[in-house]
């Protein structure tokens, strides 16, 4: 995925640790409505909050 969008990312990572959203967001310490609004599209987290999923959930070799 070379321009995967947050909410790719997200269920990607989400799916490859076989998290399901309460665990994930568990995880990532946010809502379980959070999370599902983020891969829904509907919501992204904002400021540092974002660049905090991201370091989360990116793989190691895409991240720039």
């Amino acid at each position: 995925m070379d321009h995967a969008t947050f909410a790719q990312l997200l269920r990607k990572w989400r799916e490859k640790n076989h998290y399901s959203q309460r665990d994930a967001a568990e995880v990532l310490r946010v809502s379980k409505r959070s999370l599902e609004n983020w891969e829904q599209e509907r919501a992204m987290p904002q400021g540092f909050g974002l660049q905090a999923m991201l370091e989360i959930i990116q793989p190691k070799g895409n991240r720039k």
